[in-house]
């Protein structure tokens, strides 16, 4: 299959480029720095493409021939306004585009911020209630590729990622933007004290893993779902700071601050049921660590 992918050279699309040039499919990658990731540039079945979210132009023409669409890159703004012309419309005129174009599948990467609140249980059948300006950009999104899916036939659907973590997936590509696994692996490696929230925690997603949920559904011919992203059991940043003292011999102390929470726990059983996927993370925290522990200044 040949897949027009954008975000490949961020850190959630290069696991998912690398997963699917595993499974044999060809890429054409859109990306505003094509050659940020030099290994995935060179490989025989990449095509790159120079071009940003809003060049909707050049997006369209990079389409042509293409018969699916994987879309995770992130068109950020710091206001509402900036968020919608940023990301929200030049997404929607790639699900447009790709309809027009006869596209066969599209993926669009949404995010749990697009449910607002988190509640005790969660599953992809609670509405989204957004509540901030990333949450609302998300949630927007996926009601028009839900809606295109219905409207022209194109098959489709929405990943929602939670927190994902990994080392980089080739040398020179990157590991998660948030520092907070970085941070632990340093306040351990100095011994300092590792501050974290009491309670805090969520059901960890490693890259490798998301990825293979991005290859399954499209591979499938699903349509008009919603899948999570996200490890099977619920882990708390104190226990990831505890595996960092072990890993590290660290005599650093775990402080914990503010009151308890209560952990959300989102049913994964969907992902389970459809691709037989359930993804254990516990092992890949504690490679994660030992990377970061290996690199940490």
């Amino acid at each position: 299959m040949r897949i027009f992918l954008t975000g490949a050279t961020g850190f959630i699309g290069s696991y998912v480029a690398y997963e699917l040039l595993s499974a044999g499919h060809e890429l054409v990658v859109a990306a505003r720095n094509p050659e940020k990731l030099p290994a995935l540039s060179r490989h025989p079945r990449v095509r790159r493409v120079q071009a940003e979210l809003k060049q909707r132009g050049l997006m369209r023409e990079a389409l042509h021939g293409c018969e699916a669409c994987i879309h995770v890159a992130l068109g950020w703004g710091e206001t509402p306004v900036s968020m919608l012309e940023n990301d929200t419309l030049p997404s929607v005129a790639l699900v447009e585009d790709c309809a027009a174009l006869g596209v066969q599948k599209f993926i669009y990467t949404s995010s749990t911020a697009a449910l607002g609140p988190f509640f005790a249980s969660m599953s992809e059948r609670d509405p989204t209630r957004p509540s901030d300006y990333y949450g609302a950009t998300k949630a927007a999104t996926e009601a028009y590729v839900l809606a295109a899916a219905s409207k022209t036939g194109m098959r489709c659907n929405v990943i929602r990622p939670g927190y994902t973590f990994g080392n980089p997936v080739v040398e020179g590509a990157t590991t998660q933007p948030d520092r907070r696994f970085h941070e632990i692996a340093r306040a351990a490696k100095l011994g300092h004290d590792i501050r974290v929230k009491r309670g805090d925690g969520t059901q960890f997603a490693w890259a490798g893993d998301l990825a293979r949920l991005y290859r399954a559904v499209i591979e499938s011919e699903h349509s008009r779902e919603v899948y999570y992203g996200l490890g099977a059991t619920f882990s708390s940043w104190e226990s990831v700071a505890e595996e960092a003292k072990t890993l590290a011999s660290s005599s650093s102390r775990i402080v914990l601050e503010g009151e308890p929470r209560s952990a959300c726990l989102f049913d994964l059983g969907k992902i389970e049921r459809d691709f037989g996927l359930v993804f254990q993370s516990t092992e890949h925290i504690r490679q994660h660590l030992a990377y970061l522990l290996k690199n940490a200044n």
